[in-house]
């Protein structure tokens, strides 16, 4: 991993918090993404342009999971650890290839421009919300 690509949460966490304020995405920090992260930015804008990020609010505790839903299914992505359950995560996150994958990419921009979901659960409906993560093992 270069420079560049371990800057990339830094760098990513900056120009949403000044998307934030706006909730836009001005042309200066689009470019600077597109140049910063090529393709898995292009796939990230797309998902949000899409309404493919989705915001699962349990109450009353207030948790909060957040679904991104990609070609091939729907990933759990969890920012304030940095998570998705992706293929990528496991292939190029955890092997240090990547530092976030484009659903990671796609949550954050959603969320700095407002742009995605919202479903409201109560407390005792997390696990029929989340067991569509579960992998069984055989």
């Amino acid at each position: 991993m270069d420079t560049q690509e371990k800057n990339e949460a830094k760098l990513i966490a900056q120009i949403c918090k000044e998307m934030g304020v706006k909730h836009s995405l001005e042309d200066k920090l689009f470019k600077i993404m597109e140049r910063s992260l090529r393709e898995r930015f292009q796939k990230a804008f797309t998902l949000v342009r899409n309404g493919a990020v989705k915001r699962y609010l349990f109450k009353p505790s207030g948790r909060v999971i957040w679904e991104v839903t990609g070609r091939k299914s729907s990933y759990q992505v969890m920012p304030h650890t940095d998570f998705c359950s992706c293929d990528d995560y496991y292939f190029r996150v955890m092997n240090s290839e990547k530092q976030l994958c484009y659903h990671i990419i796609a949550q954050r921009i959603a969320l700095a421009l407002n742009e995605f979901e919202k479903e409201d659960h109560h407390d005792r409906d997390y696990g029929k919300v989340t067991k569509k993560w579960k992998r069984t093992v055989k």
